[in-house]
């Protein structure tokens, strides 16, 4: 497996170079390309090298990026992996039977054994669990899956998907690699209020809580817990200690990030189901490592001693959240400081033998085997 972290004024250059050099280099089967998003992607020049790429491409655009125990805000990092990869481009999300047919007719014949998933989204569109769902009636729980939610903290849609085709929005790709990968999903968040009933709700927008406007139940909680009043103009700011928790069977809680308040609703980052039950969680700096060391030990329970490299997805408002003691967590989830990897706007992992699951404000490890 080959590794190149790309910084500098001239990183399209260097972009360009890697890829020239890969396209003819027998051990890079298929290509990851991974970057910050303060860095200058000119979509033009990037999309040209793009198509020309003989090599199967996927990625994404994210917050931060993490290369050997540093986190950037600025840089690519690009992985020559050493298997085949069939990808597949979903740009349509009107509907499930037409994220159906665009994943069915590229791999209706595909037997998911020793195979594995990469998926990455941009992180606004709204329904993702389309995807999800189809892959999970298709595959199963056999392979496991991996991948990230692209885009920015502006929450504003620009291309943000690396593909074979340029760099894409509003759209997802999804690879099946013909090697196994390890994963391990934790958090860390504890909960601290009873099972609240999502009465009504849109999509990612929460209406209401046991029948009463969701913000309104929502501050009450979390200021009884703090014994304070929050600025809720800086609602990001104000909130990031207390996302909602969805429990699973047999799995980890899925957490969903409030990132927005509008008329008495609340906006999680990815979709929630009316009729569902959902908690108020609260996490400290503490608990969070734990849960980031928690994920690690999971994904290396079944590695026996193969040679992998670690690939972490691991959530941005956790950076935001840990602030200085985010090198804690990074630590915990790399100890040997030689992974590479994403802060990301939704993690996307199953969790052992259960669903495929878009997670917020988790930590995901997966290794990589050669």
């Amino acid at each position: 497996m080959l590794k190149k972290f790309l910084s500098g004024k001239d990183i399209f250059i260097a972009f360009e170079d890697v890829i020239s050099e890969w396209n003819f280099n027998d051990q890079v089967k298929s290509i990851l390309v991974l970057t910050a998003d303060g860095t200058v992607v000119s979509k033009d020049k990037y999309d040209t090298v793009l198509l020309a790429c003989k090599k199967p491409v996927l990625g994404g655009i994210f917050p931060e990026i993490v290369f050997e125990g540093k986190r950037y805000s600025s840089g690519t990092i690009m992985i020559g992996l050493p298997h085949e990869m069939d990808v597949t481009i979903i740009r349509d999300f009107s509907s499930a039977s037409s994220v159906s047919a665009s994943i069915e007719s590229q791999y209706s014949n595909v037997d998911p054994h020793n195979k594995s998933l990469f998926i990455f989204s941009d992180c606004l569109i709204k329904d993702k669990s389309f995807l999800f769902d189809t892959l999970f009636n298709l595959f199963g729980s056999q392979p496991n899956y991996i991948g990230a939610g692209a885009g920015s903290l502006k929450f504003e849609t620009f291309p943000c998907v690396y593909t074979n085709q340029g760099v894409l929005s509003s759209v997802a790709i999804v690879g099946i690699y013909n090697s196994n990968i390890n994963i391990g999903v934790a958090h860390g968040w504890q909960e601290i209020s009873e099972p609240l009933k999502v009465t009504e709700a849109e999509s990612n927008r929460i209406i209401s809580l046991d029948w009463k406007p969701a913000m309104e139940v929502y501050k009450s909680i979390i200021e009884s817990h703090s014994g304070k009043l929050f600025d809720y103009s800086d609602f990001i700011s104000s909130v990031k200690s207390y996302p909602f928790g969805i429990s699973k069977l047999d799995s980890e809680m899925v957490v969903r990030d409030p990132f927005m308040h509008e008329e008495g609703s609340i906006y999680v980052l990815d979709k929630i189901l009316q009729g569902s039950f959902v908690r108020i969680l609260y996490g400290n700096k503490d608990l969070l490592i734990k849960g980031a060391k928690s994920a690690f030990e999971r994904a290396n329970e079944e590695n026996l001693d193969k040679k992998s490299e670690i690939f972490i997805v691991d959530c941005i408002s956790r950076v935001l959240f840990l602030d200085e003691n985010y090198q804690e967590e990074l630590n915990a989830l790399d100890p040997d400081n030689t992974s590479f990897g994403v802060l990301s706007l939704g993690e996307i992992a199953n969790n052992g033998d259960t669903y495929l699951e878009v997670y917020n404000k988790t930590a995901v490890v997966s290794l990589l085997h050669e």
